[in-house]
């Protein structure tokens, strides 16, 4: 039985917030949904269920982003790249089921606190890989791949459209396999997918809003908010 009462509690009211603000980010930087909701929706619901209402979302935020971005991006580095999710986006999510949900917090807020550290190294093939795999793995895992997807493209030297671009793209195929898994897993009961679907639209006018901004934005101000909300993110999951 699916308790309707829950939407009339404080939390969902916590939840609406936690989502609008998700939206927000995720339209402006690319990435910032699964960052904020994911972690932060731990805090009333379990990691897989957090896991599978951040991912759907963030999912339909790459869909409402991609036709930009699929003009945008640099597709010699989003290719390499997505392909290895298929095979680390599954192992990440065996961890998701099987590691204590305590431990898997705290994990999230360091994962997020990493992208404070910029690669400053070569752009390849290779590089490409690691960079994909790093983030099929914690897109599984944690339901946020953004740390990995952030160090590659955010590090080089390219005009911050392309790297928004290149980030949709990467971020997009990941969400749509670790949704995918998370339902085969059974972490998308019922009352996540009706919960998912009563925070649409708390998530999609914000998202429209965030990219209506990005496109007057200058690209220093879209790598600072970048950096900001991925620190400030992750010190507050580890604290809290």
């Amino acid at each position: 039985m699916i308790d309707w009462t829950e939407y009339a509690r404080p939390e969902f009211g916590y939840a609406v917030l936690v989502t609008a603000i998700g939206g927000f980010l995720n339209g402006f930087t690319g990435f910032g949904s699964s960052l904020v909701m994911i972690p932060l929706l731990t805090f009333i619901y379990g990691p897989a269920e957090a896991v599978a209402v951040g991912i759907g979302l963030a999912a339909l935020g790459y869909v409402m982003l991609f036709p930009d971005a699929a003009r945008g991006a640099h597709w010699p580095d989003v290719i390499p790249a997505g392909l290895m999710g298929f095979i680390f986006v599954p192992i990440g999510l065996i961890l998701l089921f099987i590691t204590d949900p305590y431990i898997t917090r705290r994990l999230m807020g360091a994962l997020v606190i990493i992208r404070g550290w910029n690669y400053n190294g070569p752009r390849n093939t290779l590089t490409s890989v690691v960079a994909g795999s790093f983030t099929g793995f914690t897109t599984g895992f944690f339901g946020m791949g953004a740390a990995g997807a952030t160090i590659y493209f955010l590090s080089g030297t390219i005009r911050a459209a392309v790297q928004r671009a290149n980030i949709v793209i990467l971020l997009g195929v990941m969400a749509a396999l670790a949704m995918i898994g998370v339902a085969l897993g059974g972490g998308a009961d019922m009352g996540a997918l009706i919960l998912g679907v009563v925070l649409i639209l708390p998530f999609a006018l914000p998202t429209w809003a965030g990219a209506w901004l990005f496109r007057r934005a200058s690209n220093e101000l879209y790598r600072q908010v970048c950096l900001w909300l991925l620190i400030i993110m992750g010190l507050a999951v580890i604290v809290l």
